[in-house]
């Protein structure tokens, strides 16, 4: 590949996500667009006019361009080791969604396949990326905040009351738990990159009268190896709203959608609780986030190095998630070994 050529990308899965990543694609400046899949024609045709790419009108023919280097797949989550496997055997490097696939073990052969064909896998568990949880990590690895005891991420949104029958996120088998796969499966891959592996997971999910097939609300409590506790909860019939809080011997932090991280130091009152300077608010930073998994896309196509996020950390969120569904049908605390190996 030459120097100055920025590499083929293809888009599989055209809807609002997809659209999504294809502007952030653009605005990346890393990569070209080469074309888009999607099973409806006038949806590629859209995509195609908006891009100046190609309309791909089949799989196949998007796996047979040259141009493509690489694939985007934003599609169903139940094809989405159909795709991503098809797409390694074809010599293409994988961008895929959250969550990898249906299970564990989907998901497991999806990174196998990869490996096999030796294409890279990145995926989209874009939260690590977002400045203010790049912040907290380096505050963290400072010892600003001294021994983690507990974190707290929530996240809801009203997806349970507006997205309709038709939606896949009203399908309990594409989206079991209500919130977990559309949200809660980020905050999971959050979770162990600032704070190390979960051990166990025990959690519930509810039914509270929306009205789709799915659960409408989630929760459940993770212990990580190091002893330390978190907590993650969402709900689908709730306003569009995200907290996330860790709390430590020398401060607590909190992260909201509804202003800008907040840094309270120990022996300090509520009230005297600061703003962090110059770290970007939950809204600054997700655009940005978004065009940096294509910076490090291009990277990987050119051969410099792993993805940030690999095929094994969508494993592991989506193992999280796993556990979660688990412990609320059997009702006990599911460990994540055993989910590793029988999912």
């Amino acid at each position: 590949m030459s120097a100055n050529r920025l590499p083929g990308v293809s888009f599989i899965g055209l809807g609002w996500w997809g659209e999504v990543l294809a502007g952030a694609a653009q605005a990346s400046g890393a990569v070209s667009i080469a074309g888009g899949y999607a099973r409806t024609p006038a949806t590629r045709a859209g995509f195609a006019a908006k891009y100046g790419c190609r309309d791909y009108g089949s799989l196949d023919e998007l796996l047979d361009d040259s141009a493509c280097e690489a694939v985007v797949i934003a599609s169903a989550n139940a094809v989405h080791k159909e795709q991503a496997v098809a797409a390694a055997r074809a010599g293409k490097h994988v961008h895929l969604e959250k969550p990898m696939a249906l299970s564990v073990s989907d998901a497991q052969e999806i990174v196998a396949a990869c490996a096999e064909a030796g294409v890279k896998l990145s995926i989209g568990q874009n939260f690590r990326r977002w400045p203010m949880f790049r912040h907290a990590k380096k505050m963290i690895d400072a010892g600003e905040l001294g021994t983690i005891s507990l974190a707290l991420g929530h996240f809801s949104n009203n997806l349970g009351l507006t997205a309709g029958a038709e939606s896949m996120r009203w399908d309990p088998v594409e989206n079991p738990g209500g919130p977990l796969y559309s949200y809660t499966l980020h905050l999971g891959d959050l979770m162990e990159t600032l704070f190390g592996e979960v051990e166990s997971v025990e959690a519930s999910c509810g039914k509270v009268g929306g009205p789709s097939r799915t659960d409408d609300v989630a929760a459940g409590v993770l212990r990580f190896r190091s002893g330390m506790l978190g907590i993650l909860s969402g709900s689908y019939m709730a306003p569009f709203h995200f907290r996330f809080g860790i709390e430590g011997t020398e401060g607590a932090l909190h992260i909201s959608s509804a202003g800008p991280p907040v840094f309270q130091k120990m022996g300090e009152q509520m009230n005297e609780a600061k703003e962090l300077e110059g770290v970007p608010g939950f809204w600054d930073g997700r655009d940005g986030a978004n065009a940096e998994q294509f910076t490090d896309l291009a990277r990987c196509i050119k051969g410099e190095g792993e993805p940030e996020v690999t095929g094994v950390h969508g494993v592991r969120a989506l193992a999280v998630m796993r556990a979660m569904l688990r412990s609320h049908a059997e009702r006990r605390a599911v460990t994540m070994e055993e989910i590793l190996e029988s999912d």
